[in-house]
Formats: C-alpha cells, structure tokens, sequence
C-alpha cells in the first residue's frame, strides 16, 4: 500500500467529521482548539477543557459532551495530566479530511472543464 492509500478516508470517516463539525457548539469548540492552543498555558500548546469551557456559556458536562463527540470523530485528540484534561488537534486526521476534500472537489472541477472543452 503507498503513503497516498494510507492517507484515504473511509466513507464512514467522512460522515462522522461531518456530522460532528455538523453541529454549531462543536465547530466553535474545534475552532477554538485551532486558533487558542498557542495560547495555552500547557507545555505542549493543548487546551485544557476547563480553558475551552470558560469560553462559553455551556456547563462542564455539556462542554465535555461535545468535546467527546470530536475525540470520537478523530478530529481531536485528549491526554490526561493529573486531574486535568488537555485536548489537541489531531492534524493527521484534519489532513486526510483536507486531502479527501480538496481531491473531491479538484476532480469535480477538472470533470466540469473537459465537458466545457467538448461542449465548445
């Protein structure tokens, strides 16, 4: 199998990164960990839960609810350091998701110009 195969993304990925980018909280939440995780007090960058949740007017568990949705999406990865969590980005999986898109939407628009060029 080459580094291109292993980069593919299941239908069914699909369909869960969507579905949980799907809902308005969620996207804010991964929005979020994208633009505030340099500003993390954490060593690594990683937002604390309890840094995410201070943003909204959500209670803990609601936050952790939907944070958890994400983590089973594969858009987020969560570690534990003591009593706290911290939740990253999981930038290889945003990858393939970019990739699978991107290449949707490439091919989609190379399609759309050969028909032009036979039309003309």
């Amino acid at each position: 199998m080459s580094f291109i195969d292993k980069r593919k993304m299941s239908f069914d990925e699909k369909v869960d990164i969507y579905k949980a980018l799907g809902n308005k909280t969620r996207l804010e939440i991964f929005e979020q960990i994208l633009s505030n995780g340099d500003k993390s007090v954490h060593k690594n960058g990683m937002m604390c839960i309890t840094e995410i949740a201070a943003l909204f007017t959500y209670s803990m568990p609601t936050i952790s609810a939907h944070i958890d949705i994400l983590r089973k999406a594969g858009l987020i990865m969560s570690f534990k350091d003591g009593k706290k969590i911290y939740v990253d980005v999981d930038i290889e999986k945003c990858k393939k998701l970019y990739d699978a898109f991107s290449g949707s939407i490439l091919s989609y628009e190379e399609k759309k110009l050969s028909q032009n060029s036979v039309q003309n």
